[in-house]
């Protein structure tokens, strides 16, 4: 089960869609199941390793994409104009669906706001999976886009964030008055 792409140098290139699909059930399932599993048994431990891993997980990250930018600095720089706005065009039409969509729903507000922050996120993830995947492409190349995606992602969305709180805090502000 393979799909097929042309790239701009003319060569092919493969998606194997069943790789795909089978890594994504595992990295999705094996962690949330061990997660459930951990924290019925070892609650108490679960909590420790909740705080730790909360603490460590934003910094780690950003580490490997400090890393990952030192690598294809010139990669980066020769390709940022095309990709930086694919990347911005992707997130801001990501952004959009997933609220128009949670919208259609009937989610509240609050839902909606975690709705766009979770799909930016997961979208990321997603794209910087299956890049470095050594069942897919296995590519540091590839995950230029993905990389520059997750970093659009995170100051779009903390842009969005911030309208948001600025947008709320009239609405408490009267509140208190009240």
């Amino acid at each position: 089960m393979h799909r097929m792409k042309m790239a701009r140098d003319g060569k092919l290139q493969y998606l194997p869609v069943g790789k795909l699909l089978l890594q994504n059930l595992v990295l999705l399932f094996v962690p949330i199941l061990a997660g459930i599993l951990f924290r019925r048994f070892w609650p108490h431990a679960a909590a420790k390793v909740r705080r730790i891993l909360g603490k460590a997980a934003f910094p780690a990250l950003m580490f490997l994409a400090l890393v990952f930018f030192l690598q294809y600095t010139q990669e980066i720089v020769d390709n940022f104009a095309v990709l930086g706005m694919a990347t911005v065009s992707l997130v801001l039409l990501a952004m959009l669906c997933s609220s128009l969509l949670s919208r259609l729903g009937g989610f509240s507000p609050a839902v909606r706001r975690t709705i766009v922050i979770e799909v930016g996120m997961q979208n990321a993830a997603q794209a910087i999976a299956i890049a470095f995947s050594p069942f897919i492409f296995n590519s540091g190349q590839m995950a230029i886009p993905a990389i520059l995606y997750a970093l659009m992602m995170n100051v779009i969305l903390l842009f969005y964030v911030f309208a948001i709180r600025r947008q709320s805090a009239p609405c408490k502000a009267t509140r208190n008055k009240e």
